[in-house]
């Protein structure tokens, strides 16, 4: 890693990677963590919260085998919408629980639902995020609480 700066979400610092941009995110519980998560990669995005423009919700729900897994569909998911209608993440409500078993199929891993709120508008973008890596990307419970590191593809 080549630097560290601050980004204005509470617990998350952005990552100066070679060719790529991250960040790492410390809270207190696993779905605090993912609400971070999200905030800072769309702070990441728009260097900026957005003002005005269209308030609403979405209902997010996303399954993986691990928790890394989880992690970078959920972030996926949120730069799509923001790629494809202009919704920019401003809070969301995160639970994440181990997913119920499915006959027949592997271990069920975890399942995330988030009612995401954000504002849909024009914002252009600092930069183009193309993808959440799996470079580095890690979700851990230490002590003191949870924290994850992520790298994206700009």
């Amino acid at each position: 890693m080549e630097g560290r700066d601050e980004i204005p979400v509470a617990g998350v610092t952005a990552l100066d990677h070679t060719a790529d941009v991250g960040l790492e995110a410390v809270a207190p519980s696993l779905p605090e963590l993912f609400r971070r998560c999200a905030l800072g990669t769309l702070w990441l995005v728009l260097e900026s919260e957005p003002q005005g423009g269209e308030v609403s919700v979405r209902r997010v729900e996303e399954e993986a085998e691990d928790l890394d897994g989880l992690l970078r569909r959920w972030l996926r998911t949120l730069l799509f919408l923001h790629e494809t209608e202009g919704f920019v993440t401003t809070d969301a409500r995160v639970s994440v629980v181990p997913a119920a078993p499915k006959a027949g199929s592997p271990p069920p891993g975890f399942l995330l639902r988030a009612e995401v709120e954000g504002r849909r508008g024009p914002w252009p973008p600092v930069r183009e995020i193309k993808g959440v890596t799996f470079h580095g990307l890690e979700v851990a419970e230490g002590e003191g609480g949870w924290r994850a590191r992520v790298i994206f593809d700009v």
